[in-house]
């Protein structure tokens, strides 16, 4: 799932939105408080309504383009429902801007596309990249990180990147971590004098896990809420440390769409004061500590 998710997030976007689309309904699913009716009531959100009327009363559509769990799919109980981390937040955010909200799923490929020429208004969370900055705008409240995956009782004693040097690391060919993370580490250990860092390429989340369960790898470094899912499915393993990556994740908003910009800034605010964002990011599994401040990029 991670390596689908991230191959997505990476990839450019071009194109026009396909025909056909279909729609699913915008309904709480999560237990966490304050919940999308207690921000309508908030003296805040109320704020914010008089200081964008616009929005109030308005159907926001969001554009969609694949689903990854825990982020954002259909709920098993109900597949009209699109349950996760970015349909709670958008919930929240509706509700606080006295706005509707409804989903509209097409092909991934032409998501920042059908955004920027309003078909949509908004997106799910997406890597911030440099190259999507010069046609989209995001609202950014996530950094990246990765998690490790590690033997239950971390007899190896790895507590972050500085203790890997003479370490074996399993990681992907082709991702972040086999292509930056583990080679800098590597050479930071050389620089200090201290054994390298060995790298077991793998192909895919089980060899991986398979590799650390077996002993040929001391860890497996993957995206912090797939190694938290990870090792709660199997009693053996345990999660480790987390490393922040140098990415941060946001809400897609067409770049000329500034009172939509500024009004689902405002409302992020409230949402972080409330505590509301860490809570989700632990029920839905991404972990609380890759919450940061929320800002406007682009």
């Amino acid at each position: 799932m991670k390596f689908a998710r991230i191959a997505l997030l990476i990839s450019g976007i071009t194109g026009t939105l396909l025909a056909g689309v279909t729609s699913a309904h915008a309904a709480s699913t999560d237990p966490i408080t304050p919940g999308a009716s207690d921000f309508a009531a908030m003296a805040q959100c109320k704020a914010l309504q008089t200081k964008y009327p616009s929005l109030k009363g308005k159907e926001l559509v969001v554009g969609l383009g694949g689903y990854t769990k825990g982020f954002e799919a259909p709920s098993e109980k109900d597949p009209s429902i699109i349950e996760g981390l970015d349909p709670s937040l958008f919930e929240r955010i509706s509700s606080c801007l006295g706005a509707k909200h409804s989903y509209q799923t097409g092909s991934f490929n032409v998501l920042l596309t059908s955004i920027s020429s309003g078909r949509a208004d908004i997106g799910p969370m997406l890597y911030v990249t440099d190259e999507r900055l010069k046609q989209i705008a995001f609202v950014a409240s996530m950094q990246v990180q990765d998690g490790s995956i590690l033997a239950k009782g971390n007899p190896k004693n790895i507590r972050s990147v500085d203790d890997l040097c003479g370490k074996t690391v399993a990681a992907a060919a082709g991702s972040y971590e086999a292509n930056k993370l583990v080679p800098e580490q590597s050479a930071r250990c050389a620089a200090a004098g201290k054994p390298e860092v060995s790298m077991l390429m793998v192909q895919n989340t089980d060899n991986s896990i398979q590799a650390v369960k077996s002993g040929r790898a001391d860890i497996y470094l993957t995206e912090a809420g797939s190694a938290i899912a990870i090792a709660k499915a199997d009693k053996t393993l345990q999660s480790g440390f987390t490393v922040d990556l140098p990415i941060m994740v946001g809400f897609p908003i067409a770049k000329d769409n500034a009172t939509l910009r500024s009004a689902v800034l405002d409302a992020m605010k409230v949402i972080q004061e409330s505590g509301a964002q860490k809570k989700l990011l632990d029920y839905w599994g991404q972990g609380s500590a890759a919450e940061r401040p929320v800002v406007e990029r682009g």
